[in-house]
């Protein structure tokens, strides 16, 4: 049986933040190209089809459909996933800076994104290794070693807030802070 089977749509419950949490190796241009991708189709795509046309084996489409799924792009129904309203937007949209935009409103709402905007929003300059600290006070961690979990925590940081300029980072003390204030 293929790794596919397990991918499920997500359903969010009050308390059940561990779903919340972001794929570690999931980057920007690898969600773009999946929503790309679904919109050529003119209905859902067998999870099979679309391992095939992006060239990744089942583990990492899972937790690229996890990461779709999670920033309110895709959705999974009998098998298939599917373009979410979000997902149009996105893939219609041609000003970059929207694109950002798009994503920065699905990051807010996991981890580790939510927590280290609230750091940037209250302490002003903080480190990835605070973010990662203060989610595996919560027993949030992407992995068992503490060490290899901050290096998780710093890159996404960098990957996706750099990315869509939630973030910005001072290149000599490895400091975040906020890149543009928001409501």
């Amino acid at each position: 049986m293929s790794g596919l089977a397990a991918i499920q749509e997500i359903e969010f419950r009050e308390g059940d933040v561990r779903k919340r949490l972001f794929p570690a190796d999931i980057d920007p241009g690898q969600v773009i190209e999946i929503v790309s991708e679904l919109g050529k189709a003119d209905s859902g795509v067998e999870l099979t089809d679309l391992e095939k046309t992006l060239d990744i084996n089942s583990v990492e489409l899972a937790c690229l459909v996890n990461a779709t799924q999670l920033l309110s792009l895709t959705r999974i129904h009998d098998g298939r996933i599917w373009i979410s309203k979000q997902g149009i937007e996105l893939n219609s949209c041609t000003d970059i800076e929207k694109k950002k935009q798009l994503l920065n409103e699905g990051l807010r709402l996991v981890e580790p994104f939510t927590t280290a905007l609230k750091l940037a929003k209250n302490e002003k300059i903080f480190s990835s290794d605070e973010v990662a600290d203060l989610l595996s006070q919560e027993d949030l961690m992407w992995a068992e070693d503490q060490e290899i979990n901050e290096i998780l925590v710093h890159r996404m940081l960098i990957d996706w807030l750099l990315f869509t300029g939630l973030l910005k980072i001072d290149e000599e003390t490895n400091m975040f802070s906020m890149e543009v204030s928001f409501a």
